[in-house]
């Protein structure tokens, strides 16, 4: 069977507005194109939908409980590939580049001597940085993909977005609540790292960013 144009934009809308997410809607979209080519003319197009979403996924109900899994197993996998992402820096051959970044960090605030509201600032913009990879994220998909439907990863973005923000907060409280100046401390071993983290973070978001875009844009 070669669905006409009409039909398909009947399949089309009823997936639409059936799942949420665009990879599960283009998962299946394309699952239904390819078992309708096997389908016999002399079957209605309607019956011909009905049967293979209840051969192949079980009931029409059942998309979304396949929509859930889909979603959980992106997010698992996405949280694995910036796991990697940002522990690779800590083996080699990365792991001298990173060393090195950080004693460069540490003989510039040793020998600088910039004041506390500096570092400070430049702490605060790196934990925006993921902030803005999120919004670009947002923007290339709906610019350049041309699609303003939901990702089931858009979650997990916005709340790795989040997190650096978070920490911030949570660095300046205890910072200047506590005995421990974490700012005004002679030994810049805690700002170093803190450096260090918020960098090795905010190219591993930008690595999980890229390769998401990279996959959409090869389909």
């Amino acid at each position: 069977m070669k669905p006409t144009e009409k039909q398909l934009k009947v399949l089309q809308d009823y997936l639409h507005n059936t799942l949420t997410y665009r990879e599960s809607y283009e998962e299946i979209y394309d699952h239904i194109l390819s078992a309708i080519e096997h389908q016999p003319d002399s079957i209605k197009f309607e019956d011909t939908i009905n049967t293979i979403i209840i051969n192949d996924f079980g009931s029409h109900k059942n998309l979304l409980k396949i929509e859930k899994a889909g979603k959980d197993a992106l997010v698992k996998e996405c949280t694995s590939k910036f796991l990697d992402y940002f522990i690779s820096f800590f083996k080699f051959p990365a792991l001298f580049y990173t060393l090195i970044f950080a004693l460069a960090v540490y003989y510039t605030l040793t020998h600088a001597r910039l004041v506390p509201f500096t570092i400070e600032t430049i702490f605060a913009l790196m934990t925006i940085v993921p902030g803005g990879i999120y919004l670009l994220r947002l923007y290339n998909t709906g610019y350049i993909l041309d699609t303003t439907r939901k990702s089931a990863k858009d979650r997990l973005f916005e709340t790795m977005a989040g997190i650096p923000i978070r920490i911030f907060v949570v660095v300046m409280v205890f910072g200047n609540t506590t005995s421990y100046q974490i700012w005004d401390a002679d030994q810049f071993y805690g700002i170093t790292i803190l450096l260090l983290l918020a960098l090795v973070y905010n190219i591993a978001l930008y690595k999980l960013y890229k390769d998401e875009f990279n996959t959409a844009l090869s389909k």
